[in-house]
């Protein structure tokens, strides 16, 4: 921890970065796999497609992205940009499964005394289809928090800056202290993230808690 105190000015930097690279796409996901797992998982149909494409673009390693998007963006490698376009293709796919996945979960049960009451079609899905779905939505935020923080270090490699320079110069320098402090750093940032989501998930969803009735 000496050397993070040390060089706490140049880390700080790094840290601000890779809050850039990881929660800007974690935010944009959201915003973009809500109303689309919501429109897909209207039919079976669409949501087994949907379901597929995502797992096929899940499957593509981020670096991938990170190299190939540059081409795509008319970017140059090192552009911060890309890796923020990459992780929020990686995030949004990642969400809306969880979307998708959280309104076939919804009780049938739930869906028919909604439109007993008079909900129109988007109005359950927003106040009550939504709403039920939210455990499953924050399980899936969680995750893809984890995994934007994870490949954010990544950014690095491409010349992205970030707290990956950790570990890249650490490696480099032989500075044992450096990578540690790197990994340090990441491991509470995402730790952070998900006890922050956790208490979001029990303020907005608290009967989730509650055993099932039997």
């Amino acid at each position: 921890m000496t050397w993070a105190w040390d060089n706490r000015s140049p880390l700080g930097t790094m840290l601000a970065a890779h809050l850039v690279m990881a929660l800007i796409p974690l935010l944009l996901g959201v915003l973009i796999a809500v109303p689309l797992g919501m429109v897909v998982a209207r039919t079976e149909a669409s949501r087994r497609a949907a379901l597929g494409l995502c797992a096929l673009f899940e499957a593509i390693p981020a670096l991938a992205w990170f190299v190939v998007l540059p081409g795509l963006l008319q970017t140059t490698l090192s552009a911060r940009v890309n890796v923020v376009v990459g992780i929020t293709l990686l995030t949004t796919f990642m969400l809306t499964r969880s979307v998708v996945t959280g309104l076939a979960e919804v009780p049938q049960q739930l869906v028919d005394t909604a439109d007993a009451l008079g909900f129109t079609p988007t109005a359950r899905a927003w106040q009550v289809e939504l709403p039920a779905a939210v455990p499953t939505l924050v399980e899936g935020l969680r995750t893809a928090a984890v995994t934007a923080i994870g490949l954010a270090t990544l950014a690095a490699l491409i010349g992205g800056g970030g707290l990956g320079l950790t570990f890249t110069d650490g490696f480099a320098t032989r500075s044992d202290a450096e990578v540690l402090s790197g990994a340090a750093v990441v491991a509470v940032l995402a730790a952070s993230v998900e006890v922050l989501l956790l208490r979001a998930q029990r303020a907005l969803a608290p009967w989730a808690r509650l055993a099932p009735v039997r």
